[in-house]
């Protein structure tokens, strides 16, 4: 049918030329979901009632970006011509990513132009992904590229009509401004990497509790080599000692928010924490709406700590090899360490009908309410299931 709108060359047009408008509405949303960004933009401009239509149409968004590439560069690895064009660029540079369900993705960087001869010395160079996949650039005088960026999220979080079904944001310190953005509040997994733990406590109550599925933190760099020496070099050993005990503080009270899906990567949560946590759980003191976490620390985990005094069954235990990727040499390659990783079933003191799932594998720990648990391989490689759809994370 979508085919029958187009005339083919050569025909008398004079009778087709409307009948694009003669389809009904659901099919022409159908072709214009197909259509690239700039054939959209073709259509609205024919008539004030394309415009319309144009721009009423919904909009779904499965992932959301912001990032500062001094920090986190993962997603921009997907778009190489447009890596390759900001990585070595000095100064502040941030990374914009939509991916909705048009044929292009929208892909932008912003990058710090510094401009020492002339009267305004701040401005944005501003790389973006065209639909025929070139990369083209411009300067824009006057404005600093963490703003720039900010102010484009808000504008194309406008013409989202639908939850958005993932963001990420790899930010320093907590980034107010993006967290004002309402339509932020649509996302169902919440991805986040921030250095002080205070910004995960400050974007998790940003939320309404079980409003969204998942929220997952990954890596706070200031204590992991090399990154915690040059730490300690800017606050001092004791400042920076006072600063690690604070968050984790912090980090245990995580577990005490309302918590549905919660991924933490290289945490501080304790296992004295861990172990308290599903102890009131087998008391049927932890909300219903919990299904499962996933926690991994910066220390080995010791599974005496984590099941003691639990009402605990041995479910069984397997072994597999440590997540590593082996460089690649002509020299023998030396074997990968195997990871013991074990299972039990945690009893419930309400109920024998309801029985819980623990995982401990090497410094990771998940815990499952009854009919919630994940999958999990050898590899710690998480599957699981959420109303954005099938998601996996790796341990």
């Amino acid at each position: 049918m979508a085919e029958e709108v187009f005339v083919k060359e050569g025909e008398d047009c004079e009778e087709d030329q409307f009948r694009w408008l003669e389809l009904p509405d659901h099919l022409r949303e159908i072709i214009v979901h197909k259509m690239p960004l700039q054939s959209r933009v073709n259509l609205a401009a024919t008539s004030k009632g394309e415009r319309e239509f144009v721009k009423q149409m919904k909009v779904k968004c499965s992932l959301f970006v912001i990032e500062d590439l001094s920090r986190r560069a993962t997603n921009l690895l997907r778009y190489p011509d447009l890596h390759w064009k900001v990585f070595a660029k000095p100064g502040k540079r941030f990374f914009l990513n939509f991916v909705c369900d048009w044929n292009q993705d929208i892909a932008i960087c912003f990058c710090e132009e510094r401009r020492p001869f002339y009267e305004t010395s701040q401005a944005s160079k501003v790389y973006w992904l065209t639909p025929g996949g070139s990369i083209k650039k411009t300067v824009i005088p006057n404005i600093s590229s963490y703003d720039l960026a900010v102010q484009t999220a808000k504008h194309f979080f406008s013409i989202i009509t639908e939850d958005c079904k993932r963001s990420s944001v790899a930010l320093s310190g907590w980034p107010e401004q993006i967290f004002q953005i309402p339509e932020l509040q649509k996302s169902l997994i919440i991805g986040s990497s921030f250095d002080d733990v205070q910004s995960i406590h400050k974007t998790f109550d940003f939320f309404e509790p079980y409003s969204f599925d998942v929220y997952m933190h990954k890596i706070a760099i200031k204590y992991i080599l090399p990154f915690s020496i040059l730490s300690v070099a800017r606050h001092g050993l004791r400042n920076w000692m006072t600063m690690r005990e604070n968050d984790r503080i912090l980090c245990d009270q995580m577990l005490d928010k309302d918590i549905r899906i919660l991924i933490l990567h290289d945490s501080f949560v304790s296992q004295e924490k861990i172990n308290s946590f599903i102890g009131k759980w087998s008391r049927g003191e932890i909300s219903k709406n919990f299904c499962w976490f996933a926690i991994s620390t910066h220390l080995d985990i010791e599974i005496e700590e984590v099941i003691d005094q639990l009402p605990i069954v041995f479910a069984g235990e397997k072994f597999g090899p440590k997540y590593v990727i082996p460089k690649e040499s002509k020299k023998k390659q030396d074997p990968i360490p195997l990871i013991r990783m074990v299972k039990y079933d945690v009893l419930s003191l309400i109920s024998k009908e309801i029985v819980g799932t623990l995982y401990i594998r090497d410094k990771m720990v998940l815990f499952a309410n009854a009919g919630s648990c994940p999958s999990i391989d050898e590899f710690g490689l998480i599957t699981y299931k959420t109303r954005s759809g099938l998601n996996r994370t790796q341990f």
